[in-house]
């Protein structure tokens, strides 16, 4: 950029040295604002009137063409979505048979972007995730086009839907990919099948590409950087963008809060929990998987079932481990409980074949094997009862993560950030009747 060129203008995207050809930088300050050629300029809810400077200028880029935001958390990379749904909402209002994809990795985040997109604009939206029973004919799909402009779902969800031709990819206007680094050349994600089989460019009409990430390489390796240029080529590749990001990190932190990181340590203990494996995995293979040799239904239905019982059988090993034995039994009540949101989101991969009862059986006796292990030492059913934490009933990780909390239980936690098994963390530490706020 020459002196002479004012942030904001389509000259400040500039092309990284150093090997990072593709990756363009806005160079816009992040407080600006800017005019706005909306095609909803008459929608009651207008999200760029809180739109920073930088959000406007990446939207400005993703009308143009198909790219994708490189941004940390917090940054406001979903706003940016929201702003580009608003921008294009004359090709997606009613009475247009248009729509707007959304796309999320897991049921949770289904459920929190639609409700971002329905705060914030006036898009009727629906949401698909988990197996989506309901939906299983055109015509089923033809009520959901007739009354709803957003669609958010799980990628599965539209992968099904596309080998079906329940939805084909020249009704969709706008297709966004949330956390889109799953999206990679080599990988079998659901994200890389839709682009390899569906986004054909010999088609007259392809909706425009939206992506987000906070990090484009995934797997391991994410902290090296050496590994950032060939992960940022193969995004590009598969979803036909570019990736931006923003140039002036110091505005950024105008609105983003650097956190401050501590890290604590703790040692599991496997040796306390081993037992209690073994009787699960008893019950997984004995009395479960080869009932399955006795029944007669369909291979694919057996096979299914199968998988989805194994998934199951490693969720509750995984929060035994993580969580304790009072976390594991959680879990198993969550699974069976009437709100099938949790168990929808371990179906995705299986679809819809599998066989529930089966599953039930599971865990219930593992329900039974995990309260009988909780009542040895007078437990009960009621966690209020508990006066002391200890193990095996909770893990060294659970009772680590309450020991930092306690320094704060008289204040009130504004964020507790960190990975989506912490949900369960501290769904205990309010039973434990910890009084706080938490932003997960």
């Amino acid at each position: 950029m020459t002196e002479d060129e004012a942030p904001g203008e389509d000259d400040t995207v500039n092309s990284v040295a150093g090997g990072f050809a593709s990756l363009s930088i806005i160079g816009v300050a992040a407080g600006e604002g800017g005019e706005s050629k909306s095609g909803a300029s008459n929608s009651k809810k207008d999200p760029r009137t809180i739109a920073r400077g930088y959000q406007l200028e990446l939207c400005k880029k993703a009308l143009e063409e198909n790219i994708i935001v490189y941004m940390g958390t917090g940054c406001g990379k979903t706003h940016i979505a929201v702003l580009l749904m608003h921008e294009l909402g004359h090709l997606i209002k009613k009475p247009q048979k248009n729509i707007c994809v959304f796309l999320a990795p897991t049921v949770a985040l289904v459920q929190q972007q639609a409700r971002v997109i329905e705060e914030s604009t006036d898009f009727k939206v629906g949401t698909y995730s988990g197996n989506s029973r309901r939906l299983r004919s055109h015509q089923d799909w033809e009520k959901e086009f007739a009354q709803y402009e957003v669609f958010v779902m799980t990628p599965q969800i539209l992968l099904r839907s596309l080998n079906h031709c329940f939805i084909r990819m020249e009704l969709i206007s706008l297709l966004i990919f949330d956390e889109c680094h799953h999206a990679q050349v080599r990988s079998n994600h659901p994200y890389a099948e839709i682009m390899k089989v569906f986004y054909d460019s010999s088609l007259t009409k392809l909706p425009r590409i939206f992506g987000m990430t906070a990090s484009p390489v995934v797997g391991k390796g994410a902290s090296d950087q050496e590994n950032l240029p060939r992960s940022i080529n193969s995004l590009e590749n598969l979803l036909h963008a570019k990736v931006y990001s923003v140039e002036n990190q110091v505005e950024l932190e105008r609105f983003v809060a650097s956190p401050k990181i501590n890290v604590y340590c703790f040692h599991p203990d496997i040796n306390m929990i081993s037992s209690i494996c073994k009787k699960l995995e008893e019950i997984k293979s004995q009395q479960c998987v080869l009932s399955l040799r006795r029944k007669d239904e369909d291979h694919r239905t057996l096979l299914s079932t199968k998988k989805l019982l194994l998934r199951m059988h490693d969720k509750l090993i995984f929060s035994m481990e993580n969580l304790g034995l009072w976390g594991a039994l959680q879990a198993c009540h969550i699974l069976l409980s009437g709100d099938f949101a949790e168990r929808n989101e371990l179906m995705e991969a299986e679809g819809s074949a599998s066989d529930d009862r089966l599953c039930d059986k599971y865990l219930d006796q593992a329900s039974c094997v995990l309260a009988s292990e909780c009542m040895k030492d007078g437990i009960g059913s009621d966690i209020s009862c508990v006066e002391v934490l200890k193990e095996p009933y909770f893990s060294r990780k659970l009772l680590r993560l309450i020991g930092i909390l306690s320094t704060f239980r008289d204040l009130e936690l504004g964020k507790i950030i960190g990975n989506a098994e912490f949900s369960t963390d501290l769904y205990l530490l309010n039973l434990q009747g910890f009084s706080y706020q938490s932003k997960v």
